[in-house]
């Protein structure tokens, strides 16, 4: 019985000499380059439970597999580095009495640096899926020694936008965002993601957030008025609107939209105004030239339909002066419209309709002209 437990005892610490053995080879092998050797020797002794308790251990398969993601070797670098990133938090954990801590440090730092430069090599050859991995892999290692790099997980959410990992671009985006980095433009970010996730809802939201924390920015309110103007919600859009233009009051696009929106509001006479004041900021803003020469030449031929179902000789006549009245009002935006643009279909065909009704053949005849050459 005596000889059984003897053999016993001399088989364990066989298997032990062993796995120690696998260890001194690897850190062998690493010494020389040789680390596709070494990575073969270190392994088996991460699981043997003689082994994978000792520090040496995991700090030396973390240098193993920085030199495999460093090196020309037919591994992922970003998985060899998250791999060795993992070994030395592991002999840092295991290293109670901080020997080894210096060297570790210095270690960890490699890998950070590495993964950083890895991932805008990566981003500039369009790999978009590995630099998504380094940049954040570069932003973790940098949060184990304390540093919060911005920027890595900021490059990780673009490059998981770009490599259409729509879910990561938001979680770093957000991440990115709640630091105050780029300030109201991160909340235009995220908002962009959820735009091509076609979630409106998300897309809404984000742009609320921002505008929670930024409720000053004119471009939070500007994307959030196109997302109300697209949703036809048009009371919020005119809100959105006028908090614009009290921070930008010389903007004539502005103007322009609120005119759009008053329009859709069935508010013709402040859609009249929002137009001036457009013009009023650039006489030669096309869009709202047009649309206030519309807005008159289409009131015009409500005002000559009208006229047209009354019997009476004089009421008729007097309605179609009235009629003409408002077409005259038309003439001079719908004419500075089409000097502006001489190509635009719809100033050619409106001001040719508009000639037509007030009985100015050769100019008719002129516009009909450009509208067949075209």
């Amino acid at each position: 019985m005596k000889n059984v437990i003897l053999l016993v005892s001399v088989l364990t610490a066989g298997a032990a000499f062993a796995q120690n053995a696998k260890v001194a080879t690897a850190y062998r092998y690493e010494q020389n380059g040789e680390f596709e050797a070494a990575r073969d020797a270190i392994e088996p002794a991460t699981t043997h439970e003689k082994t994978m308790g000792k520090e040496k251990t995991w700090r030396y398969r973390g240098r193993i597999y920085f030199g495999l993601a460093t090196g020309e070797y037919d591994v992922n670098p970003a998985e060899a580095l998250q791999t060795a990133f993992e070994s030395f938090l592991k002999a840092k954990e295991l290293d109670s009495r901080g020997s080894w801590e210096e060297e570790v440090t210095m270690r960890l730092n490699e890998v950070r640096i590495a993964s950083l430069n890895g991932g805008v090599g990566a981003f500039e050859q369009e790999q978009y899926g590995m630099a998504r991995d380094m940049f954040i892999l570069s932003g973790d290692v940098g949060e184990s020694l304390g540093i919060y790099d911005t920027l890595a997980y900021y490059n990780g959410g673009l490059a998981a936008e770009q490599a259409g990992d729509y879910e990561s671009a938001l979680k770093y985006y957000k991440q990115t965002a709640e630091t105050g980095y780029l300030e109201a433009k991160m909340w235009l970010y995220i908002a962009n993601v959820y735009n091509q996730m076609d979630d409106p809802d998300g897309y809404i939201a984000a742009l609320k957030a921002g505008r929670e924390k930024y409720p000053n920015d004119a471009d939070l309110i500007i994307y959030e008025l196109n997302y109300y103007l697209q949703q036809g919600k048009y009371d919020e859009a005119e809100n959105n609107l006028k908090l614009a233009l009290e921070k930008e009051p010389n903007n004539k696009q502005l103007y322009f939209s609120l005119g759009v929106v008053y329009e859709n509001l069935d508010r013709p006479e402040d859609a009249v105004n929002a137009y001036k004041d457009a013009i009023e900021i650039d006489p030669d803003y096309f869009d709202a030239n047009y649309n206030l020469g519309a807005h008159y030449f289409n009131k015009g031929v409500e005002m000559n339909n009208a006229a047209n179902e009354i019997e009476d000789n004089k009421k008729y006549k007097a309605a179609r002066d009235e009629a003409k009245k408002v077409f005259e009002k038309a003439r001079p935006y719908l004419e500075k419209a089409h000097e502006q643009d001489e190509t635009d279909r719809g100033a050619l065909i409106s001001l040719s309709q508009l000639y037509a009704l007030l009985n100015e053949n050769e100019k008719y005849l002129e516009m009909k002209a450009k509208i067949e050459g075209e």
